[in-house]
């Protein structure tokens, strides 16, 4: 899924960074409080668990390659060192509002 998104958006640091952050960096927290919180056995996480299964692994694994100092996108399609973390923080503080991401607020701004 991940390699179809940055094929359609040739590989725009911008769009690579506001899907970053739309899809996985606002799922780690859920994540982490689903499993610190409930037990393996509680009907909500047996219901997540498919869903969270290889987030944090994907994360793991895109900040150590793809968008650390050293990775593929800053050296290929940025300016320099930290420029997807800027860009992403950017998105981050412009454009992401918790508020709008539940009902029915989410489904009005669409």
């Amino acid at each position: 899924m991940m390699m179809m998104m940055m094929g359609n958006c040739e590989m725009d640091p911008i769009i690579a960074a506001f899907c970053r952050l739309c899809t996985h960096a606002a799922m780690e927290p859920f994540i982490i409080a689903t499993n610190r919180q409930l037990s393996a056995l509680h009907p909500v996480h047996l219901l997540l668990l498919p869903h969270f299964k290889n987030t944090m692994n994907t994360n793991v694994a895109a900040r150590m390659s793809l968008i650390s100092a050293n990775g593929i996108i800053e050296k290929s399609f940025t300016p320099g060192k930290y420029s997807v973390e800027i860009l992403s923080s950017k998105v981050y503080g412009e454009k992401w509002r918790f508020q709008e991401q539940g009902l029915p607020n989410d489904l009005l701004k669409r």
